[in-house]
């Protein structure tokens, strides 16, 4: 094989790859790749993601990153009446978005449009974003692919400007409890010049403009107009705590409006609830070293609460030792304290038993928690008989077959595939069988022990490798 190695993608431009070799003759055996990277991302006009890496050696190469690429040519209509129609062109190269969302611009003010949000992206390349409130507006596509996004340019500006409108005449309260009932909303119509528009009969929705903490709004989401022209909306409600909601008033054939925004705050604790990590495991332990652990204040709708100062008590269900800490390795606790001003405490936790028992948390007034923990055994440390070998006739298999456990410092049972090996205590050569097993989840079984002669009060030694030999009780053989 020659010493030259040519690493260059079959991708790469031609030119590219006599630029790098270029480059290596020029500067000699020690290649900077993160330089050659930086001309990649220089031809092909990579933004969206960057990386480096050293390598030594002689040859030449080139290297690719991905990028996820913006949609381009988003184009909206120079005039609209209330809906405006969005237009782009898909994201080229790989990766190829999963989707995207819309955002309307209008001056420092953005908001996602067309129904899209980053959590439910649209699959096409347009879309109708309904009822627009009057103004001057633009719009920006974002590609979304997993964890990646690339926003395109903004398109050029589209004038709204419809005869007739909504307007919010009584606002939502500033402040509001999750689940309360939002103070009545009242819309009207008016016209372009401003006027009141005294038109009955038009039915109006109301659904959230700006939605911060992915709320849903609950009640009544329709009224129609009385002679005056307005629609009032009452029994409003959200749950789930956030600032900066708005809402959204919007009609067909209407220029839709977006309220003042208003804040959601949690309801009164009602419950504690394990938030932190999504599973509980660790292996055997003297000492609380799992975790942290992060038990949460919460009200009926899952919003944390941060008022008040409360004592939780921690249990385990737990047949072994179990210690919690405030710290890993820490002293031994059996509360924590959710300070005024927090919605949490953590802490962690210790089990010298292998299993799945239930750490509990528990306050006076506030329903309480509970969450399994896997506990699995720690290294192997002993070997113990699981069945002892019981008296027999010379020549005939011991029955039931001896075992010997791979147990931990703690007694529990490994999963150790260790050999394990078996012997007459006196060295007796009058033993037969297989003396030696390969342990099964730390297991090792002698199905076919059997002593020729013999022998009264005779013992058997079993031996690992890194583990202290264990002696059987005595048994005869007659």
């Amino acid at each position: 094989m020659s010493g030259r190695r040519n690493t260059s993608s079959p991708e790469a431009p031609r030119g590219f790859r006599r630029e790098l070799v270029l480059f290596r003759r020029s500067f000699g055996r020690g290649t900077v790749a993160a330089l050659a990277l930086f001309v990649v991302a220089t031809l092909f006009g990579a933004t969206a993601a960057s990386a480096y890496w050293p390598a030594i050696g002689t040859g030449s190469t080139t290297a690719a990153v991905a990028t996820l690429a913006p949609p381009t040519n988003v184009t909206v209509p120079a005039t609209s009446a209330s809906n405006v129609s969005v237009a782009w062109t898909a994201s080229a190269g790989t990766p190829a978005p999963t989707g995207y969302y819309v955002t309307r611009v209008t001056g420092a003010t953005s908001m996602l449009a067309c129904g899209s949000s980053p959590a439910a992206p649209i699959t096409g390349t347009a879309c109708t974003d309904t009822s627009v409130p009057e103004g001057t507006h633009s719009y920006v596509v974002t590609a979304v692919h997993r964890s990646w996004t690339a926003v395109s340019a903004a398109s050029g500006n589209v004038t709204v400007d419809n005869r007739d409108t909504i307007n919010f005449i009584v606002q939502p309260a500033a402040i509001v409890t999750a689940g309360s009932s939002l103070q009545s909303v009242t819309v009207e119509l008016r016209t372009a010049l401003g006027l009141k528009l005294l038109m009955p009969g038009v039915q109006v929705t109301i659904s959230i403009g700006n939605n911060p903490a992915g709320g849903t709004l609950a009640g009544t989401l329709t009224a129609t107009t009385n002679i005056f022209g307005e629609a009032t909306f009452t029994g409003l409600s959200i749950t789930k705590a956030g600032t900066g909601y708005t809402l959204l008033a919007s009609s067909p054939g209407y220029s839709g409006a977006v309220s003042t925004p208003f804040t959601v705050t949690a309801a009164a604790a009602s419950k504690l609830a394990i938030t932190t990590p999504t599973s509980i495991a660790g292996t055997a332990s003297a000492t609380a070293n799992i975790g942290a652990i992060t038990v949460e204040r919460q009200d009926t709708y899952g919003n944390p609460v941060i008022t008040g100062s409360t004592t939780v008590t921690l249990a385990s269900n737990s047949a072994g030792t179990k210690v919690f800490a405030a710290t890993a390795g820490g002293a031994t606790i059996t509360t924590v304290t959710i300070a005024a001003g927090s919605s949490s405490a953590s802490f962690f936790y210790g089990d010298t038993k292998a299993g799945t028992p239930n750490i509990t948390a528990t306050t006076a007034g506030l329903t309480a928690v509970s969450k399994p923990a896997t506990i699995t055994a720690a290294a192997a440390s002993q070997l113990v008989y699981g069945q002892q070998p019981t008296s027999t006739t010379k020549g005939t298999i011991i029955a039931p077959p001896v075992t010997v456990l791979i147990l931990d410092q703690f007694g529990n049972q490994t999963l150790s595939a260790a050999s394990v090996s078996i012997a007459k205590t006196d060295h007796g050569n009058n033993m037969t069988g297989l003396l030696t097993k390969t342990a099964v989840n730390g297991v090792a079984t002698f199905s076919d022990l059997a002593i020729t002669g013999k022998n009264p009060g005779i013992t058997l030694t079993a031996s690992s490798t890194g583990l202290s030999s264990v002696v059987s009780t005595p048994f005869d053989i007659s």
